[in-house]
């Protein structure tokens, strides 16, 4: 009788653990798993979406003002960015004439205190890594970047 009461209580014991492990695990990969954000906007606050038509598009290109290279804000430790910098890294091999200038903001004050500026200029809040901007746009996350960065960068280039 009491190898079953001390096997019941093993299986109870080992069923409690399992459990809270299952719980453990979930948590730790809702922590580390990617936040994703997936935005495309224009210094005037325009959101990019389907309304806006090509030449919407142009015409904010054609009115910018400003200067300078590309801007690119990531982090060290996040695998979007990590996949962003990859395209990077490819787009610069094609395109070596564009400047790209790129800001870690893992554990950097100073480029977090930018990156919040540029927030401020094109009208956002609460952006997140990585996030790029080329001339009047911005665009948020490796999606976004994949699908807009290049004729957008292009279209900046040519503008200038």
């Amino acid at each position: 009788m009491d190898d079953i009461i001390f096997l019941s209580h093993i299986l109870e014991e080992t069923r409690v653990f399992l459990s809270r492990m299952a719980l453990i695990l979930c948590i730790v990969l809702c922590m580390i798993g990617p936040i994703q954000a997936e935005r495309v906007f224009f210094s005037d606050g325009t959101l990019y979406n389907g309304s806006l038509s090509k030449d919407d598009i142009l015409k904010q290109f054609e009115e910018y003002t400003g200067e300078g290279p590309v801007i690119v804000f990531h982090d060290l430790i996040c695998q979007s960015c990590q996949d962003a910098m990859d395209y990077f890294r490819e787009f610069e091999q094609i395109y070596p004439e564009i400047p790209i200038v790129y800001y870690d903001l893992h554990g950097n004050t100073t480029n977090k205190l930018l990156f919040e500026e540029y927030m401020t200029i094109y009208h956002q809040k609460n952006l997140l890594a990585p996030t790029v901007f080329v001339g009047p746009a911005g665009i948020e996350g490796n999606e976004s970047i994949r699908l807009v960065f290049e004729p957008f960068a292009l279209l900046y280039v040519d503008n200038q």
